[in-house]
């Protein structure tokens, strides 16, 4: 910015001549080495992490990563490009990633000049040439390749205790990662608080598809291989990242008020999964009812080979989870847990116990029950699953994901919905994600606003049913 010089006016022509004159040069203010300008809608306040404070990086900032993956099935390697748009959270001589050492790096560039990084395990630590104070950017630039391996998250549930890249027969490859293990395929500041936006280009070999989270924005075909290329506009934390490259076919639908979504599926499942995914557009217009409009400009269905996740814009199932049901749930937390996201992994309640609440919600409107019915039975299960994995907000650190973070926070949502009433209650869902939209949230922030919200002090009822080691009465 240049700052303009004011001369006061005087009584006649000359000595105004005389004074510009002789005036001094006026400086500009000095530029930052990197604008950020671009990028203000990834800016996001980074925290360390609790529950699993070895990930993550609260001293950066991550506004924008730019991906460019090819996957080679046959030999089963990723190279890949990742282009890192950084704020200085507090002031750095360095940035330390997460980034799994199953991959080489080839070349290290800081603001287009190479930097010798070091690696430590999981993390990569790139110096500055220039520290950088709070505020301030660089663009830190990793080429890298290698056989991707996934890592031991070392907890009791066994669908999430392998996360991040895996790969199957033929060597179809597909990575989710929850609470960490996006770093196993690309470096990242894997932590839920640092939210960022991201263009990702995969290229696999022609006849392959190469799925990720984020828009559609189409693909390029040359000789051998296809690109294809996302784009998330929005904010996406890290866990909320998808990579998939299979055999897919790629079929188009509609959503509510014209929202274009992709469902992505290797022929041989069709027949089962092509018609779970056409109700996406039913099941969404049905959340947005509860929950005010869809959050993302698309949404889309992968189907993986294992697990179940909400990832952003693109929802992964496995073969054993294709269900409307499940469905119903991933796409809830489009509103819980995508477009509002727990600040840290303690918090993990806000997302899964509003999911499974309007999961039991939808199936009960589905199937004409009620879900007084299916709050009955899991009531009956809330002081076991306390005794084995700990209260909601308090579980322990090898149980992350058991039911009590599911169910014990839905039961909880009920009664504030009985003691409030279905008009108000549901006014509550709807407000929460649209005015939190694009935000980090932990309990503390979500008490003080359903406080105001409802005008009624919830803070007791709130905290027994997130820490009591028994069932609440």
């Amino acid at each position: 910015m240049t700052l303009a010089l004011t001369v006061a006016g005087c009584s006649s022509p000359p000595p105004i001549a005389k004074q510009a004159q002789s005036a001094k040069p006026v400086a500009e203010a000095p530029r930052p080495e990197v604008d950020l300008s671009a990028y203000q809608k990834g800016r996001s306040q980074p925290v360390k992490d609790p529950v699993f404070p070895a990930y993550g990086n609260p001293a950066i900032d991550v506004l924008h990563y730019d991906l460019a993956l090819d996957w080679k099935p046959a030999s089963r390697t990723l190279s890949g490009t990742a282009k890192l748009t950084i704020r200085a959270a507090k002031p750095v001589t360095g940035v330390t990633l997460d980034f799994g050492r199953a991959l080489k790096v080839d070349q290290v560039t800081v603001n287009g000049t190479g930097a010798r990084p070091r690696r430590t395990g999981d993390d990569l630590t790139i110096p500055l040439a220039k520290p950088l104070k709070a505020g301030e950017g660089a663009v830190v630039t990793v080429r890298y390749h290698g056989r991707p391996r996934p890592v031991d998250a070392k907890q009791r549930r066994k669908d999430i205790n392998m996360l991040g890249f895996r790969t199957g027969a033929g060597g179809r490859a597909w990575a989710l990662q929850e609470p960490f293990g996006a770093f196993t395929w690309f470096p990242v500041n894997d932590h839920p608080s640092d939210e960022a936006l991201y263009d990702v280009a995969i290229t696999v070999p022609k006849g392959w598809s190469g799925v990720a989270h984020g828009t559609y924005k189409g693909k390029t075909t040359k000789g051998g291989t296809s690109t294809f290329r996302w784009e998330s506009t929005d904010p996406v934390a890290s866990y909320l990242t998808v990579f998939a490259a299979d055999k897919f076919r790629m079929f188009k639908d509609k959503g509510p008020r014209g929202i274009p979504i992709t469902y992505w599926i290797r022929p041989q499942d069709m027949a089962k999964t092509l018609p779970v995914a056409r109700r996406m557009p039913a099941i969404m217009k049905w959340l947005e009812k509860k929950l005010g409009p869809y959050p993302f400009p698309s949404a889309g269905l992968v189907a993986t080979s294992d697990s179940g996740m909400e990832t952003q814009q693109m929802i992964a199932l496995g073969p054993r989870y294709m269900e409307p049901s499940v469905v119903a749930h991933e796409l809830a937390h489009h509103w819980f847990g995508d477009t509002v996201t727990p600040r840290t992994w303690r918090d993990m309640w806000l997302n899964e116990g509003f999911a499974m609440y309007f999961e039991m919600q939808w199936y009960a409107d589905d199937q004409g029950g009620s879900i007084d019915t299916y709050i009955a039975n899991i009531r009956r299960l809330d002081a076991e699953l306390r005794r084995e994995s700990g209260p909601p907000a308090r579980y322990r650190r090898d149980s992350f994901g058991q039911s009590n973070v599911y169910y014990c926070p839905a039961i909880m949502l009920h009664e504030i919905r009985e003691r409030i009433g279905d008009k108000k209650f549901f006014g509550m869902t709807t407000a929460w994600p649209q005015e939190h939209r694009n935000t980090t949230q932990d309990r503390a922030s979500f008490t003080k606003w359903i406080n105001q919200h409802t005008g009624r002090n919830f803070t007791k009822l709130i905290d027994t049913w997130l820490d009591s080691k028994t069932t609440p009465r």
